[in-house]
């Protein structure tokens, strides 16, 4: 694909992605997506097919964005879990787009594709740490990591509470992820 293309694709997904967090894909608008990323709906359809598979993309974009931004340093589930709140809170959009993803049924092929990705590029540090001691080796490395994914967007996406800092917040994230990995008693 030729550069202007690559940025005209870039930008229609840009588009999309802010769309589609605001509206789900059944509220969103083909016409609007295009008109906010300076293409024509022929174009956009060009380039993804349909909006079943533009919003899929969009999905897989953000897990891709999110995963790849935030490592699991040192195999440390608990600072990891921390870094993903607070990716959260800054990308809130990031956290609707999930929630339409469970939302809708035609998300599907998104939420299997963005679950293997998150178990392919995290699921070897929650085996290193279990092989260490640090985590229960009764969780499944794919279902644990879902589950402090959940942990972390919950707290991004719950309205704060009075008197609790974001710093406090992240506490709570990191202790309730601290309480669920701990080793096996």
């Amino acid at each position: 694909m030729r550069r202007s293309a690559e940025d005209a694709r870039a930008r229609v997904l840009e588009a999309a992605r802010a769309e589609f967090a605001q509206y789900g894909i059944n509220g969103a608008r083909i016409d609007r997506i295009a008109k906010s990323a300076g293409a024509s709906k022929e174009r956009l359809y060009a380039y993804f097919g349909s909006k079943e598979v533009l919003f899929d993309e969009a999905i897989r974009e953000g897990v891709r964005e999110g995963t790849s931004s935030i490592p699991i340093d040192n195999d440390d589930l608990v600072a990891y879990a921390g870094r993903l709140y607070e990716h959260f809170l800054e990308h809130p959009d990031q956290v609707r787009m999930l929630a339409w993803m469970q939302l809708e049924e035609q998300c599907a092929t998104a939420h299997v594709d963005a679950v293997v990705l998150l178990e392919q590029e995290k699921g070897e540090a929650v085996r290193r740490a279990q092989d260490a001691g640090t985590v229960d080796t009764r969780w499944n490395p794919r279902e644990l990591l879902q589950l402090i994914h959940s942990v972390a967007t919950f707290w991004a996406a719950t309205l704060p509470v009075r008197g609790r800092t974001a710093g406090d917040r992240r506490a709570d994230v990191e202790e309730a992820v601290r309480r669920i990995i701990g080793p096996a008693a």
